[in-house]
């Protein structure tokens, strides 16, 4: 929790990578009501997926559960994590990109999942070719950010954005 506290992303990383058991406080701190701490769980959980890719791929397994209306939580919090993981080592979290926009009629994950899918599309802008038709049938969305997230998505070709 120190280090976390402290903002110290190089030592939180460390931890997790040499104490894979940490990966499940940092799933518990998703839910902090300090957004640095949130944010900070979700960059760390990144790194420990891509240093321990089962467990990445478990705690995506855990992210989508949380988002189904069965689990009786609210998945939103997962969401920054399953981008930073898509991130880090997007060959673990391409099978889940098409089971995660399943939600994006929610709009309670629309916007966590867009921006999960623009984090992950800032390095394999290939994994979010497949979901342009979902995309293109969000029509009704009052917020800007969620409206910003869909054109740069849409923007995106294999190359990068606007084919750069």
């Amino acid at each position: 929790m120190e280090l976390l506290r402290h903002g110290d992303l190089e030592g939180l990383e460390r931890t997790v990578v040499e104490n894979p058991l940490a990966v499940r406080f940092l799933q518990g701190r998703l839910w902090d009501v300090d957004p640095e701490i949130r944010n900070s769980a979700a960059i760390a959980l990144g790194a420990a997926a891509a240093a321990h890719p089962e467990l990445g791929r478990e705690v995506l397994r855990r992210a989508l559960w949380a988002l189904n209306d069965e689990a009786a939580t609210n998945g939103a919090p997962m969401l920054p994590a399953i981008g930073e993981i898509g991130w880090r080592s997007p060959e673990i979290v391409a099978p889940f990109i098409g089971p995660m926009t399943a939600y994006l009629w929610d709009d309670g994950l629309r916007l966590g999942i867009l921006q999960a899918l623009c984090r992950i599309s800032e390095v394999a802008p290939e994994l979010v070719e497949g979901i342009r038709g979902r995309l293109s049938e969000i029509k009704d969305t009052s917020d800007a950010g969620e409206r910003a997230c869909i054109e740069r998505l849409l923007a995106v070709t294999r190359e990068g954005v606007d084919g750069r």
